[in-house]
């Protein structure tokens, strides 16, 4: 578990201005331009190369073809170790922050590590089939949380009027994994899903498109959030050209990318004082998944402390938030087949803490659901508890502002049951904008999560739950505890250039 918002999350020490070569009054650079972005050239190469290998082997990466540990070890190393190297590279990109042409590099390298997977069809993992049929049933102007694909397909009277959009979907409705429940995607993901049907009507690059759309807004809104902090807009290639990231949303095509503008845009508003806005962006995150409501706390906490009134941003975020949840939580209350129930009552993999502690309880309680239930709803009061303590305080600045949020992100997917690489995107672009090394490390580990499909064809799958899900965190917990543990980086390294509490 991530220790409390401090030095614990900020990693390595950061380098002073004297020593980088970013002078935060734009002086000239102590280290010419040319240099600097020839030196970063061979990474940049490096990050493509692997995600334009993946790409071209990506169609025949099915979870079945994954026989032996020999098998997915390309995948592992084409994801993993040029994570790795980008997080080597983060001296570098210090020593040469002032650089025009490193910076332009950068958002070509980020664009090209994605482009490079358009037109390529993704079969290792298969939620974008949900994906592309509740855009679709969205945009036809139907309910997505009353019927089930399944019923769909078994020609359920109640499902007729989806009869001819299920025609068009043809093997797409028939690829759906769990087609026997309502989907469990809220509002935010529908409207997303939905755009991207009329982008292009069950095309996963019409996805690709809306996902693409969103981490251009996220890098965009890290940059501003990088000049507020005095930090070098070119340390967003910590986001930007994230492996993992790539991967998640245009390799696997994950809707984990629509929140990353949304939670940085949030906290940026808030700082700023602009209350109302951060109070709806934060509602809109909600309506991506669920767990972001635990950043009310820490939002309301920083707008009472500033002597604001909390009405009008409640009602805000109260009114977006009913409009976007209300239609999944029905079907969750309503006994259908839901998803949302599903998962809270069943789903986990990938943690080994969890997956031990769970079966303790097995043991303890002789397998009564009632145990289980009970252990997920500690977790989930645990989590809560961490949100109120973190907001006890209001933060000080911006800084403070984000390393919270990171601190509520980053403790609820290490607490979560299930930790899916790319669920990792809840926490990775703000432990970016904090230039947080020990998180960013998970980029590389949790590369280690596909040697789960081997083991399971192998009928071995416990042992990557009980054992190797381990390899993905320990680094991590052990960095994050030795960064917490030792003196604190100079203050004036990381000075802020920010508005005051009290402006608006």
């Amino acid at each position: 578990m991530p220790p409390m918002p401090g030095r614990g999350l900020e990693g390595a020490r950061i380098i002073k201005p004297d020593e980088s070569g970013f002078n935060p009054n734009n002086e000239a650079p102590t280290v010419a331009r040319l240099p600097a972005a020839l030196l970063l050239l061979p990474v940049g190469v490096v990050l493509v190369a692997s995600q334009w290998v993946m790409a071209r082997h990506s169609p025949a990466w099915t979870q079945e073809s994954f026989r032996s540990i020999g098998d997915i070890l390309p995948l592992v190393a084409l994801l993993g170790l040029p994570g790795l190297l980008a997080l080597v590279a983060v001296p570098t990109l210090q020593r040469f922050a002032s650089s025009r042409t490193a910076i332009w590099l950068m958002l070509a390298t980020g664009l090209v590590m994605r482009l490079v997977w358009y037109g390529v069809p993704v079969v290792i993992d298969d939620d974008h089939f949900r994906y592309l049929w509740d855009g679709a049933v969205v945009a036809a102007g139907s309910n997505p949380y009353t019927i089930a694909p399944g019923a769909v397909m078994a020609g359920d009277p109640s499902a007729t009027h989806l009869a001819a959009l299920a025609a068009q979907a043809g093997s797409i409705l028939r690829s759906i994994n769990f087609p026997e429940l309502t989907t469990i995607y809220p509002g935010t993901a529908q409207l997303a899903f939905a755009l991207a049907h009329y982008v292009a009507p069950f095309s996963i690059d019409g996805l690709r498109i809306v996902f693409l759309g969103a981490e251009l807004a996220g890098v965009a809104v890290l940059v501003a959030i990088l000049k507020d902090l005095g930090r070098p807009p070119l340390m967003a290639a910590l986001f930007w050209l994230n492996p993992l990231i790539v991967w998640s949303s245009h390799g696997t095509v994950h809707s984990e990318a629509l929140l990353l503008p949304l939670l940085l845009c949030g906290c940026l508003a808030v700082w700023r004082g602009r209350d109302v806005l951060a109070a709806a962006l934060l509602a809109f995150a909600v309506g991506v998944k669920l767990w972001p409501v635990l950043l009310v706390p820490l939002f309301a906490r920083l707008t009472h402390a500033r002597g604001r009134s909390l009405v009008v941003p409640a009602m805000v975020f109260a009114s977006v938030s009913f409009v976007l949840l209300a239609p999944l939580a029905h079907s969750a209350l309503a006994g259908m087949r839901s998803g949302l129930v599903a998962y809270s009552d069943h789903w986990w993999t990938n943690n080994a803490p969890f997956s031990w502690i769970s079966y303790g309880v097995v043991l303890a309680t002789g397998g009564e659901t009632w145990g289980q239930r009970m252990l997920r709803a500690a977790i989930a009061l645990g989590v809560g508890g961490l949100a109120l303590y973190v907001a006890r305080r209001p933060p000080v600045d911006l800084r403070s502002t984000l390393v919270a949020t990171t601190a509520i992100a980053a403790t609820t997917f290490y607490l979560s049951p299930a930790q899916f690489p790319w669920y990792a995107l809840w926490f990775l672009a703000l432990a970016a904008a904090i230039e947080s090394r020990p998180l960013l490390l998970s980029s590389a580990t949790l590369a280690s999560y596909y040697l789960l499909l081997p083991l399971v064809n192998q009928g071995a799958g416990e042992a990557h739950n009980y054992g190797l899900a381990f390899l993905h965190a320990l680094p991590v917990w052990a960095w994050l505890a030795w960064s917490y543990a030792r003196p604190a980086a100079t203050p004036a390294a990381l000075k802020p250039r920010a508005p005051s509490p009290t402006a608006s």
